[in-house]
């Protein structure tokens, strides 16, 4: 699913329980991180539940940074796989310079979660950044 999609897939669902489902469906299809990528250098600090997120770049010119995560149930992977949709496709350079909230602020879904989920989300944020960083320099 792209950011497009998502906007389209929002709008057409009535309420926060049916975008949750939808939330939650996009978590049952996010890939799982292998096993030795389930590290504690990989997990996102101050996240409730366990999460982990790594990155590297792709062969492309220039090469884009590929986001991977997993956590320990739908819904979190469900909110990860959405919160990395506008970080997709880009270079280290552009993730710097990608501001969600463009994304996420018409969306709603800082006010449709919980303040554990809030900390998650700027966790994983803060993480998405570091990473870039770490990239950026490499790249």
């Amino acid at each position: 699913m792209n950011v497009q999609e998502l906007m389209e897939a929002f709008q057409m669902l009535p309420d926060w329980e049916d975008r949750y489902k939808l939330i939650e469906d996009l978590g049952r299809h996010l890939p799982n991180l292998p096993e030795d990528q389930l590290t504690e250098d990989n997990r996102i600090k101050d996240c409730n539940t366990r999460a982990w997120l790594i990155a590297h770049l792709n062969d492309e010119n220039p090469p884009k940074l590929v986001f991977e995560a997993d956590g320990e149930t739908a819904t979190v992977r469900g909110l990860m796989a959405l919160m990395l949709l506008p970080f997709r496709d880009k270079t280290p350079e552009e993730v710097l310079a990608t501001d969600p909230d463009d994304l996420f602020g018409p969306m709603g879904l800082e006010s449709a979660l919980s303040p554990t989920r809030r900390a998650g989300m700027e966790a994983l944020l803060f993480r998405v950044r570091e990473l870039a960083v770490e990239h950026a320099a490499t790249a």
